[in-house]
């Protein structure tokens, strides 16, 4: 399904000239630029049917981030991870020559979106955010703080640099079972998990969780769209969810939330019809 596309990623075919440290970029389809950025461990082909939706309307910009789902890491490591990231986007968006592109993030490619969007508002027109808070502990513990949560993340993080092959594939099959409903899907997140580099994983899992963003929602100064998942198997009611998402995204201006039902992390995968309305709907909507 969609063979094209897989090609298109694994070839190279329609890549840019942006290559950067931490970064590589494919262009596909012609008309207002779309960037899409994936989440934490994953290969942008989870946007395949995204992109199949996309590419005949858009100019879609799909980041593919070095050392996620088999692709080698960059022999440099960051101090900050996620600056490096949203430093390669800016770059992109800068070295394309890009005017007023869509941001589309899923998951921890959200949290770049927010910051993306908060550091440098002139350069985007819209945002989207994909099943992400802009502080990720609030799942956890709504009155959460970095302080709380960095020495847990420390711990967390050497936990997944000590962890076996074993255990490690047990961490994310365990952890993948709660992100998608499919059993195709579980295998996907699986597979991309642990042909991750380790080390770069574990980093931004430690990043990724100590990161509080709800202060740059007030930099943002254009449309927010967030859509997010919910299924009655998840261990918080739909009210309670619907309160923590608006709460975290109190600061922001202009903010649209979307609940889609019967999904879990991966939305676009678990309920693709209704995910491809929505942010087509977003796209076409005045700013």
């Amino acid at each position: 399904m969609y063979l094209w596309i897989l090609l298109l990623f694994s070839s190279g075919s329609g890549a840019s000239e942006f290559d950067s440290t931490y970064v590589s970029v494919t262009v596909v389809g012609s008309g207002e630029d779309v960037i899409l950025i994936n989440g934490l461990a994953s290969s942008p082909q989870v946007w395949a049917e995204t992109l199949n939706q996309l590419q005949s309307s858009y100019r879609v910009h799909l980041f593919s981030i070095k050392g996620f789902a088999g692709t080698k890491a960059a022999s440099s490591t960051p101090d900050v991870y996620l600056e490096a990231l949203r430093d390669d986007v800016l770059g992109y968006i800068e070295f394309a020559q890009l005017e007023s592109p869509v941001l589309v993030g899923h998951s921890m490619g959200g949290l770049l979106s927010l910051m993306v969007g908060s550091s440098a508002p002139e350069v985007v027109s819209k945002i989207v955010i994909v099943d992400a808070l802009p502080f990720y502990s609030l799942l956890f513990n709504a009155q959460a703080t970095t302080a709380q949560v960095a020495p847990f993340a420390a711990n967390l993080e050497q936990q997944l640099l000590t962890m076996s092959e074993v255990e490690y594939e047990s961490y994310v099959r365990q952890a993948a079972r709660i992100m998608v409903k499919s059993a195709e899907g579980v295998e996907t997140v699986v597979a991309w998990a642990n042909s991750t580099d380790r080390a770069m994983y574990a980093q931004l899992v430690r990043e990724v969780m100590s990161y509080d963003g709800r202060e740059l929602l007030e930099q943002i100064s254009v449309p927010v769209q967030v859509i997010y998942a919910y299924d009655p198997s998840m261990p918080i009611t739909a009210e309670r969810l619907s309160n923590l998402y608006q709460a975290a995204y109190s600061r922001a201006g202009t903010v649209n939330f979307v609940q889609v039902d019967d999904a879990y992390h991966f939305i676009m995968w678990d309920q693709p019809e209704r995910f491809i309305e929505y942010l087509k709907a977003f796209l076409v909507r005045p700013e």
